[in-house]
């Protein structure tokens, strides 16, 4: 989230490892705030953007989470989620499907090469099954904030779904 008192970036999370790997990484400009996206701790009209990246998945309430990005954003404030996404067409999610069950934790497991136990991607393959369809999606975004635009990549198997507050 980008906070336009101060132009820095607040990163929400429910996890403190989370917040202390990013802290380190990103300094002084990055402001952990611990919570989660159904009820966000900040005023109405904070932020004049908002960015959630590969995160909206795990969200339990995708419905108020909208609601309560939409009521921290400031009127025009934009959403940008980019995220695995469910495509429509059954035969691509399949194919999306595969890809993110078999391909992604193999992948995952090479690039990661024993800097982590296990495979930190081994949670998407049920976050996949509980995934609205791309559209369905945008169309919900649409409804909450006024304006919606989905862009599809890797045959919809990644999303990128741009909200504008217009209500």
């Amino acid at each position: 989230m980008l906070d336009n008192n101060f132009g820095s970036i607040v990163g929400l999370d429910p996890s403190l490892v989370l917040h202390r790997y990013a802290k380190s990484r990103l300094g002084g400009e990055f402001h952990p705030v611990l919570g989660v996206a159904e009820n966000l701790p900040f005023r109405n009209g904070s932020f004049a953007g908002i960015i959630t990246c590969f995160s909206l998945r795990d969200v339990q309430d995708k419905t108020s989470s909208l609601h309560e990005f939409a009521r921290v954003l400031e009127r025009k404030g934009r959403l940008e989620i980019v995220d695995v996404g469910k495509p429509d067409n059954l035969f691509a999610r399949r194919l999306a499907g595969l890809y993110i069950a078999i391909e992604m934790p193999i992948i995952a497991r090479f690039l990661i090469g024993g800097r982590l136990r296990g495979n930190p991607f081994r949670m998407i393959v049920p976050t996949f099954q509980w995934l609205m369809t791309n559209h369905r999606l945008a169309q919900l975004v649409g409804r909450v904030f006024g304006s919606s635009k989905l862009h599809e990549f890797l045959f919809g198997g990644l999303v990128v779904i741009e909200g504008e507050r217009t209500k």
